[in-house]
C-alpha cells in the first residue's frame, strides 16, 4: 500500500518535474559556462604528410585556436602546450578535400576539468596530389656585373642537381632551382662561392638542405676593331728617289682585349712599305706590311700590295755646281774657258 502509494507521488504531475529537471540542468550548466574565462591562441599549423598524398595549394601558415576553462586554470595554457596540425597521410587519391584541422594539448592540459577548445578555420579545402621525388638541376642567380674589359666565360654549380620532392604536378613544371644571389660586381678573376638555395615554393622540400658551391670564371673580353685612312709610310727608299703621286690608303681590321684595343693607336710606322729594293724610276707594287703588339692579332686589311711610282730627284744649282766639280776638266781649264769668253765679248 505504501509502495503504491509512493508510486503514485513520483508520477504525480510527472510533466512538472520532467521541466523541472530540465531547467534546472540548464541552469546548472549555464552557470558553469558563465564562470569559464575564454582565451585564443595564433597557432602555427603543422602539416603531416607522410603517405601518398602532399598539397598542392596554398596551406595557411597559422590558425587560431580559442581556449575556454575557469579563471584559476589560466595561468597555465599557453601557446607552447597547444598544437594544431592537419594530416594528410591518410588520403589516398589526388583532387580535393575538405581536410579537419585537428587540435593536440600537451599532458598537463589534459588534466585540466572543465577544458573547452575550438579551432578557426575548422576545415581546410586542399588540393592534394601525388607526392613524387625528382634530381632538379640547379642554377646559380648572377648579380651585377663584371669589371669594365672582362666578360664571365663559364660558371660551375657543384653540385649540379638537388634532390626534391613535391606534389607531381610541380614537379613536372619545374625545370631547375636557383641559388641565392651571387654576386659578381667588379670581378676580373676567377672566383668561387659557398650559397645556398633559394627555393620560393614551400611545396617543394630539398632533401637533404646544403650548399652549393659556384664557380665563376671571369676573362677579357675580346673584340675587334677597324682603323681607316691610314697612308703607308715609305721604309729604305733611295735618296735619289722621290714619290711622285699619294699612296693608296689603308684600312685594316685587329682583334685583341677590350682593354688593350682602347688603349692603342696607331703610329707613322703601323701601314708601311719597303723600297728598299728599287734602283730605277717606275711603277712599283709593293706588300703593305702592319705591325701590331703581340697581344692583337690581324683579322683584315683593304690590300695586301699598294702601287709605289717614284722619280729621280731634280737637282738643286748647288747640286749641279757640286756635279760640274766632279767633271773630268781640271779647274785651270775652266778658268781659261772663262776667259776667253769674257775676251770676246769685249
Amino acid at each position: 500500500m505504501n509502495r503504491k502509494k509512493l508510486t503514485d507521488r513520483i508520477f504525480e504531475d510527472w510533466g512538472q518535474k520532467v521541466v523541472c529537471i530540465v531547467l534546472a540542468v540548464i541552469i546548472y550548466v549555464f552557470s558553469q559556462v558563465a564562470t569559464l574565462e575564454r582565451k585564443v591562441f595564433v597557432l602555427p599549423l603543422k602539416v603531416e604528410a607522410d603517405g601518398l598524398m602532399m598539397a598542392n595549394s596554398d596551406i595557411p601558415k597559422f590558425v587560431k585556436v580559442s581556449v575556454r576553462t575557469r579563471a584559476e586554470n589560466m595561468p597555465s595554457i599557453n601557446s607552447g602546450n597547444i598544437f594544431a596540425y592537419i594530416n594528410l597521410s591518410e588520403y589516398t587519391e589526388p583532387g580535393f578535400c575538405d581536410v579537419p584541422v585537428k587540435v593536440s594539448l600537451s599532458e598537463d592540459l589534459m588534466l585540466i576539468d572543465p577544458l573547452e577548445y575550438s579551432v578557426k578555420p575548422a576545415f581546410l579545402n586542399i588540393e592534394l596530389d601525388k607526392k613524387e621525388l625528382a634530381y632538379i638541376p640547379v642554377k646559380p642567380a648572377i648579380s651585377g656585373t663584371v669589371e669594365h674589359g672582362y666578360i664571365i666565360s663559364n660558371i660551375d654549380v657543384s653540385p649540379s642537381t638537388v634532390k626534391v620532392v613535391g606534389p607531381s604536378k610541380m614537379i613536372n613544371n619545374t625545370t631547375s632551382i636557383y641559388t641565392k644571389k651571387v654576386i659578381v660586381s667588379g670581378a676580373a678573376t676567377n672566383f668561387s662561392r659557398e650559397v645556398k638555395l633559394d627555393n620560393i615554393n614551400s611545396k617543394l622540400k630539398v632533401v637533404p638542405e646544403s650548399d652549393f658551391r659556384v664557380t665563376v670564371s671571369v676573362i677579357p673580353a675580346m673584340d675587334t676593331k677597324e682603323y681607316k685612312n691610314i697612308t703607308p709610310y715609305v721604309e729604305n727608299l733611295n735618296p735619289d728617289f722621290e714619290l711622285s703621286s699619294e699612296l693608296q690608303k689603308i684600312n685594316f681590321k685587329a682583334t685583341a682585349a677590350v682593354s688593350v684595343l682602347e688603349n692603342f693607336s696607331c703610329t707613322a710606322k703601323t701601314v708601311s712599305v719597303n723600297c728598299a729594293e728599287i734602283n730605277a724610276a717606275g711603277t712599283y707594287n709593293l706588300p703593305v706590311n702592319i705591325s701590331l703588339p703581340k697581344n692583337m692579332t690581324l683579322v683584315e686589311k683593304s690590300s695586301d700590295t699598294v702601287s709605289v711610282t717614284v722619280v729621280e730627284k731634280i737637282k738643286e744649282q748647288q747640286e749641279i755646281i757640286e756635279d760640274e766639280k766632279d767633271n773630268d776638266f781640271s779647274s785651270g781649264d775652266i778658268i781659261e774657258d772663262k776667259i776667253t769668253v769674257l775676251d770676246k765679248k769685249q
